[in-house]
């Protein structure tokens, strides 16, 4: 942590300074201060994104200290500041000539070269102001990783961390940035281990807690997660973030009666959230309970009439009730509230479908193929779709121009060896076969459901050979 020393000015007196400086400024008194003083000044316009008076502060300064290394250390900041990085170096290294073991020199120069696209220069002139750095290394370490880490540079933060790591494994600030920065790069094991060191030293932050909820959930380490979260929120009993995760990982493993107790929590936090409503809405959906299903998601749009997945909850619920035209009219509002949502084109093609709006339920999933060509189940539809629409022709140039997308997907193999076998191609019906039951034994089930064989013993034989 950075000390103080005789030259340190605590923030009310800067306030007081600045007060001063400016009561002379109106009064057009002369003004006089002493390098510190303006060093301080400076900082506090620059702090406030003031530039003209920024400027003003360094010209007067300038006039008075005009030798002053310090004063144009600042001026070289404000160059930087305003995005003027040529300027801002050019002044540094015409400094460096005269000031060379000025470790805050080095530090500006190191983040105007970053800004200027020379990072070997940058890690250079961080390197130097470490080493002629009279403050603790620890510290000067952690504001070039913090640096690194803020231009989302996450491996040249680590390489800082590291360093500081190695210094002393019990700071708590370089043990929780590991912990991030190697979660950011998927490093999840590492991340897992500076985070509990972390906790080790610290076990009331529920910060920590809450991002090793995160790693763990990527893991699908889903129990530890959970026991995150809860540490977490019992750290911390207001933290927010903390129930949305828990709730959102309980429901992701389709423990929903969990997930309907922590969202109902959560509205007791966030009450003018319309999404945690819509959240407690699908998990009562879930768990059949269309009546509260439906009044959690007419509270979301009681909070927010414009929220376009409370209209679609609803519609789901009119569907799930067959109430197909009230259902319709739902999601429709949905789409046009945000007609680029996926599972609301999906959704509205399943109603279509059910209300036998085939040239429409194909549309729908046409639609959400568009906006989200890597999710199967449109295509699925889409292709159960056209199968039962006898258009077998459509559903093999569907498959054929998806390629290897879904290859692992024993559902799209099933779909298509039911319509290879309906337009008399039984040999490749039977290859496509094989490969589904590769995927997924069951899937034979699958084809007999969709395809109903009459007097063709030899295929069924064949079938139950694979």
């Amino acid at each position: 942590m950075r000390e103080e020393n005789e030259n340190y000015i605590g923030e009310d007196n800067t306030t007081e300074i600045v007060k001063r400086y400016e009561e002379k400024l109106s009064q057009s008194k002369s003004i006089f201060f002493d390098v510190f003083e303006f060093e301080n000044i400076i900082d506090f316009y620059l702090s406030d994104d003031n530039h003209s008076r920024t400027r003003q502060a360094i010209d007067i300064a300038e006039r008075i200290y005009p030798n002053s290394p310090e004063i144009q250390i600042k001026k070289a900041e404000y160059y930087f500041v305003k995005g003027e990085f040529n300027n801002s170096l050019s002044l540094l290294e015409y400094l460096e000539k005269f000031d060379s073991q000025n470790y805050e020199l080095y530090f500006l120069k190191a983040q105007v070269c970053f800004e200027l696209g020379e990072t070997q220069k940058s890690i250079e002139s961080f390197d130097r102001a470490i080493a002629i750095g009279t403050d603790d290394t620890i510290e000067l370490l952690h504001r070039v990783s913090s640096f690194y880490l803020e231009s989302d540079e996450i491996n040249l933060a680590l390489r800082y961390l590291l360093k500081s790591y190695q210094i002393d494994k019990t700071s708590l600030a370089v043990l929780f940035d590991l912990g991030y920065c190697y979660e950011r790069n998927n490093a999840l094991d590492k991340s897992i281990r500076y985070y509990n060191e972390y906790l080790d030293i610290n076990p009331f932050s529920a910060s920590a807690w809450y991002n090793l909820g995160i790693v763990y959930t990527k893991l699908g380490r889903f129990d530890e997660a959970l026991e995150a979260y809860d540490y977490c929120i019992a750290v911390e009993p207001n933290y927010s973030s903390a129930y949305h995760n828990k709730g959102n990982t309980l429901a992701s493993i389709e423990r929903y009666e969990e997930a309907v107790k922590v969202f109902a929590d959560l509205s007791e936090l966030e009450t003018d959230n319309p999404r945690v409503f819509a959240l407690l809405g699908e998990c009562y959906e879930k768990t059949d309970r269309l009546d509260l299903a439906l009044d959690a998601y007419n509270k979301s749009i009681v909070i927010d009439p414009e929220y376009a997945e409370g209209y679609y909850g609803i519609g789901i619920v009119m569907a799930a009730r067959q109430k197909l035209d009230i259902s319709l009219n739902f999601i429709k509002r949905a789409i046009a509230l945000d007609p680029e949502q996926y599972d609301f084109w999906l959704g509205i093609g399943r109603v279509h479908y059910d209300m036998n709006n085939i040239p429409e339920a194909i549309n729908a999933y046409r639609e959400a193929t568009t906006l989200n060509p890597n999710e199967p189940d449109a295509y699925l539809a889409l292709a159960e779709v056209l199968l039962y629409q006898e258009k077998f022709q459509e559903v093999e140039t569907l498959v054929d121009e998806l390629g290897n997308k879904f290859d692992s997907n024993a559902s799209i193999k099933v779909i298509n060896a039911a319509a290879l076998y309906l337009s008399h191609h039984q040999k490749e019906a039977l290859e496509m076969l094989r490969d589904a039951k590769r995927i997924d034994p069951t899937s034979i089930d699958d084809f007999f459901s969709l395809v109903s064989i009459v007097n063709d013993d030899d295929f069924v034989d064949s079938v139950k050979s694979l």
